[in-house]
């Protein structure tokens, strides 16, 4: 018990002298808070597209690969909110953030339908960068997601079997061929007439995801969905 009090009080003096700050605004959050104030969240940059297959996603797949629904949840601009999120989440190890993005974009989803999905799967890290990184952000977006949507994220089903270059200030065809061919999908028997949500943080060129939804419809898949946490435009 008495353990217990002090590991209370110095929690409490913590939390007293170095309170938890907003990720956006950096100033400190209130204790019904979450990562941003009240304020910050008034102003995240959310898409609302209401139509699954016309909206810029899709468009960005049109022509190239055939996918279902598609959507993002924020829209990213250079030097704006989304980008302070995106780099919390990807190299400030920020797993909390990325799970509560799949939550709150879970209930924009939830506004217009619940989507009919099998499985929810993750753009997959090579083994190497998850180690570098320490966690796979989209695979917790996904749970934020899964949890809302009750549906079960599967991890086991796309694996990225090469080590690729990162897509950043790559050219639409560099990052194509950085990334043709690296995915592969294992118990393809599993995937047979299912439908699938592909999850990312973000899509810009979507060189990726194609890649991905390829491998998937190419193993049996009946649809696959692509939706990210944000869309950048080139």
């Amino acid at each position: 018990m008495r353990f217990v009090l002090r590991s209370y009080f110095f929690k409490s003096l913590h939390r007293l002298f170095y309170p938890k700050a907003c990720v956006i605004c950096r100033l400190a959050l209130i204790k019904q808070e979450r990562q941003i104030c009240a304020y910050c969240l008034r102003k995240l940059p959310k898409t609302r597209w209401l139509n699954p297959q016309e909206n810029p996603v899709f468009n960005v797949f049109r022509g190239r690969v055939p996918i279902g629904h598609s959507g993002a949840f924020l829209v990213f601009r250079s030097g704006g909110i989304t980008r302070k999120l995106l780099h919390e989440i990807k190299y400030k190890d920020n797993c909390d953030l990325a799970l509560w993005m799949g939550e709150m974009y879970a209930d924009e989803l939830l506004q217009t339908s619940r989507p009919q999905v099998d499985f929810i799967i993750p753009v997959p890290l090579h083994r190497r960068k998850q180690k570098q990184r320490g966690y796979n952000q989209s695979e917790a977006f996904a749970e934020g997601l899964g949890s809302k949507l009750s549906v079960p994220v599967c991890t086991e089903f796309l694996q990225r079997r090469a080590f690729t270059q990162t897509q950043t200030r790559k050219s639409r065809w560099e990052r194509w061929r950085n990334v043709a061919d690296v995915f592969v999908v294992s118990h393809p028997e599993e995937l047979k007439n299912k439908i699938i949500m592909l999850v990312d943080d973000v899509v810009t060129t979507g060189a990726t995801m194609e890649a991905c939804v390829r491998v998937l419809l190419n193993a049996g898949a009946q649809r696959v969905d692509v939706h990210t946490i944000a869309y950048a435009k080139e």
